[in-house]
């Protein structure tokens, strides 16, 4: 375990290897893996946003590990929220510190922002990812998530 792992803001050059962390992580939660040119358009438009930051971390090996996440002014509570949609580490560089690297830069930018709190998500199935955060010191909320999934247009019927 030589590997030195480093954190840097990724750039659109990434976008390859990030896709590759990507559909990784879309096996693990059951989506569908994007492509790797909607890969890049997303990237391109997440580095213009200036709320938006997305992190790399590399060692010899490459990109083994990657974050997304929104720096949200927050109405309801009148302060600043991180919100992180996006972790991911490669199956062959998890439990190496690759992870708590990055939630560690994440952690550095929210205070730097002044924000009280850091929000995301895992799946109740993903014991893995919860106990991984819970061993960052996050607690689970009890909150239900919503998901509007569909066209805008013709959303779907509301059926009770």
């Amino acid at each position: 375990m030589g590997s030195k792992n480093k954190v840097r803001e990724a750039k659109v050059e990434d976008a390859a290897e990030i896709c590759g962390l990507v559909r990784e992580l879309a096996e693990t939660v059951g989506d569908d893996p994007p492509t790797e040119e909607a890969t890049r358009t997303r990237l391109e438009e997440l580095l213009d946003e200036p709320r938006a930051r997305v992190l790399v971390a590399e060692n010899e090996a490459g990109i083994v590990g990657g974050a997304s996440f929104w720096i949200k002014p927050d109405l309801a509570h009148g302060d600043t929220v991180v919100e992180v949609p996006m972790l991911v580490v490669a199956e062959d560089h998890r439990r190496t510190g690759v992870g708590r690297l990055l939630m560690e830069e994440v952690r550095n930018v929210a205070s730097d922002n002044g924000a009280s709190q850091i929000e995301l998500v895992a799946t109740r199935a993903n014991v893995t990812a919860r106990a991984f955060y819970r061993s960052l010191g996050f607690v689970e909320a009890d909150v239900v998530s919503l998901e509007f999934v569909g066209s805008q247009e013709a959303p779907p019927d509301s059926e009770e």
